[in-house]
């Protein structure tokens, strides 16, 4: 066993839990997972799932994400759109508000900083 924390293979993760939502929903609520492997001062880092829907999001950390699989649609409350899918990696700023379209179930591993 490693000393290091450590979450191996998190796209092969079979284990993901039922977890709060990650935002308020925008019609039906989308079924979302997790497994978290490394909670300590402030930060957490794991792997999370959300299956297609929307969510607004008003963002009180700052999260690095990288997309495992999926299209995840963000837009900014002030119009600006980013599109993200598997292999892309992007950190949401303290603060970031707007809407979350997940086009098709996304996968990433994440670190937030409280």
């Amino acid at each position: 066993m490693s000393s290091l924390p450590l979450q191996q293979q998190p796209l092969a993760l079979t284990d993901l839990e039922a977890c709060p939502s990650f935002g308020e929903p925008i019609g039906e609520l989308p079924k979302q997972t997790y497994s978290g492997f490394y909670e300590k001062d402030g930060i957490s880092m794991g792997t999370w799932e959300c299956e297609p829907g929307k969510l607004k999001l008003n963002l009180e950390v700052t999260e690095f994400c990288h997309i495992l699989k999926g299209h995840w649609i963000l837009t900014a409350d002030s119009g600006e759109v980013t599109e993200v899918k598997a292999g892309d990696s992007f950190a949401f700023n303290k603060g970031w508000q707007g809407t979350s379209e997940v086009v098709e179930t996304v996968r990433k591993v994440f670190t937030i900083i409280e």
